[in-house]
């Protein structure tokens, strides 16, 4: 941020000889960091909280943000290894909230299966839920995420990580609730499992930014 602060959100995956960690850490010390203020982790799922094990072992990180301790078996795993690294230092946070992040406006629309009561950044009705396509819910991980807007003068950047085309139809129908957007990083890996219509025609925005590649989907590879 323009106060010489940093927020992290997510750590990526395990392994590959701490690919994710180390592209993190490389990141940051081209920023000229010593530390990460704020780390967010959005769910727990491995490709999300995978990589902080060992960042934690790279670069210092001052305070933690994420979901509540409800957890699915399969992945508790990754829940207990953030609890460990988060000890003393963890907040669980709820639509509403705000990121600390100094010199920008952090904001918390989604969390725990639940979202923003009021809309926020010029939201309000949506045109586009009278006739809007439904899914069902992509599990639960995918529909109890972290999502944030964050704005920094004009410009707002939406990143809503793995949220499913049904949690998103709940963010904007029957009201937006997030208004337009400058840029948006894809849900569900840029999959037809998100970016639902009446939810794009909402935010509106300017630039698309679609995290998946040959290696990298919807449970595909890494």
């Amino acid at each position: 941020s323009p106060a010489g602060e940093s927020l992290l959100f997510d750590t990526g995956n395990p392994g590959n000889g701490d690919r994710d960690a180390k592209r993190i850490f490389a990141a940051a010390q081209k920023a000229g960091l010593t530390k990460i203020d704020h780390l967010v982790i959005s769910h727990y799922h491995r490709d999300h909280v995978g990589g902080l094990a060992a960042l934690t072992k790279m670069i210092p990180i001052g305070r933690y943000y994420g979901p509540n301790d409800r957890v699915e078996l399969v992945n508790r795993g990754w829940y207990d290894s953030y609890v460990a690294a988060s000890a003393g230092k963890r907040t669980i946070v709820q639509p509403g909230d705000g990121i600390p992040l100094a010199g920008a406006q952090v904001t918390v629309v989604s969390a725990n299966e639940r979202f923003l009561d009021k809309p926020i950044n010029g939201g309000g009705p949506n045109a586009l839920c009278a006739n809007a396509a439904d899914m069902s819910p992509a599990g639960y991980e995918n529909s109890r995420m972290v999502g944030l807007l964050l704005g920094y003068g004009d410009f707002t950047f939406l990143n809503l990580i793995d949220l499913d085309w049904h949690s998103e139809i709940g963010l904007v129908c029957p009201v937006n609730k997030l208004g337009k957007v400058t840029l948006y990083q894809t849900n569900r890996h840029g999959s037809d499992a998100g970016s639902a219509p009446a939810f794009l025609g909402a935010i509106q925005p300017q630039v698309i930014v679609v995290n998946n590649g040959p290696k990298k989907g919807i449970g595909v590879g890494d």
